[in-house]
């Protein structure tokens, strides 16, 4: 059983590694120009990566790879209170502060911190221990009010950042996590339909989505506005061609392509390294998707397979959404790409699931 266990989780802790210091790697030059321009430094956002997101990340995940995660289940409460208050934190003057149009950070003691990052990851330590303690009566319609109640608020509170990219994110690992668990496929296709009217109601009421919109249906309509980034982002990825101009030698980075180092690293990606290199980050994300399934199906408990399920959907949908975002063949939802994207709190948050799913692949 440990030689079972220990192959996939090798796999998935070298993938995450390659993941997280390619992103690094990229972002040592392709964050050059913006920290100048912001910060008069050449490695302000580099050295940020890494304190914040890469270093807290690893304290985070060797404590959780050496927690027991079956003590998480008395923590799942608790951790989705903490999240609720982290983010109606984000409205309280002082506290929570705006930038780029919305309000999805709070500054406390001068450290910065995306409160829906962590709520991802509690609501599914919480989805794991309520599935697993409800699992004899899921399939009743009841079930569904808790269920969508503690859905509700997080996704809420989330929605009125505003921030619909994440809402989605939250929402589609609830209801994975929910039919996993063996509810009922109407039920689930109930909720879907309520959710396609909800999307839509959401795009109609606000005009910068509805134009976002249009831009993805019609790139060329609006090239120096919505459709700024997208096009951009083409350009950038088509002129990496095969092999790639080489690891920093990317020429998009200087104020052409927005974002260069969040939602848009994929491009820069594809530009330095080519087709060749930007199908092998997605094979690698492959791989490490397969080695946390094989992880969560030979789970040694219900409880654990849960987490393991919710962390992968979780990391698995991000990059689904970022890549196929940035090559146009979906709306583009501003989600960054998992472990590569400029982003301590999240960097540090993902490293912290990993552990998690360390530890459960350690006890069975």
């Amino acid at each position: 059983m440990k030689n079972t266990a220990a192959r996939p989780l090798a796999i998935f802790l070298t993938s995450t590694a390659i993941l997280v210091l390619l992103g690094l790697a990229v972002m040592t030059n392709a964050s050059i120009p913006l920290s100048q321009a912001n910060h008069g430094e050449s490695f302000y956002y580099l050295k940020h990566q890494i304190i914040y997101g890469m270093f807290l990340g690893l304290l985070a995940f060797f404590f959780f790879s050496r927690f027991n995660h079956s003590h998480l289940k008395k923590m799942a409460l608790p951790f989705l209170f903490l999240a609720v208050i982290l983010l109606i934190l984000v409205f309280v003057p002082q506290v929570g502060y705006e930038a780029g149009g919305a309000k999805r950070w709070i500054s406390i003691f001068g450290f910065s911190f995306q409160p829906s990052e962590f709520a991802k990851l509690a609501i599914i330590v919480y989805l794991a221990s309520w599935l697993e303690s409800k699992k004899d009566k899921i399939k009743k319609p009841v079930m569904l009010v808790p269920f969508l109640f503690w859905l509700g608020l997080i996704g809420g509170l989330v929605l009125i950042e505003p921030d619909l990219g994440t809402f989605l994110v939250i929402c589609a690992i609830a209801l994975s996590m929910y039919f996993s668990a063996g509810a009922k496929i109407k039920t689930l296709a109930g909720l879907f339909l309520i959710g396609v009217v909800i999307l839509t109601t959401l795009i109609v009421a606000e005009p910068y989505r509805r134009q976002r919109l249009t831009s993805f249906l019609n790139p060329g309509s609006d090239v120096a506005g919505q459709g700024y980034q997208l096009n951009q982002a083409l350009i950038t990825i088509g002129s990496g061609g095969v092999f790639g101009l080489g690891l920093g030698k990317g020429v998009q980075k200087y104020s052409y392509l927005p974002e260069t180092i969040g939602d848009s690293v994929f491009a820069i990606v594809s530009e330095e390294l080519g087709f060749v290199g930007a199908v092998s980050v997605l094979l690698l994300y492959l791989v490490w998707i397969l080695s946390g399934l094989k992880i969560a199906s030979t789970a040694g408990h219900v409880y654990g397979g849960y987490l393991v399920l919710g962390v992968i959907i979780w990391i698995g949908l991000q990059t689904f959404i970022n890549t196929l975002g940035i090559l146009g063949l979906i709306p583009f939802t501003g989600i960054p790409l998992p472990f590569i994207s400029y982003g301590g709190s999240a960097l540090a948050i993902e490293l912290a699931a990993v552990g998690i799913v360390a530890n459960v692949a350690k006890r069975k």
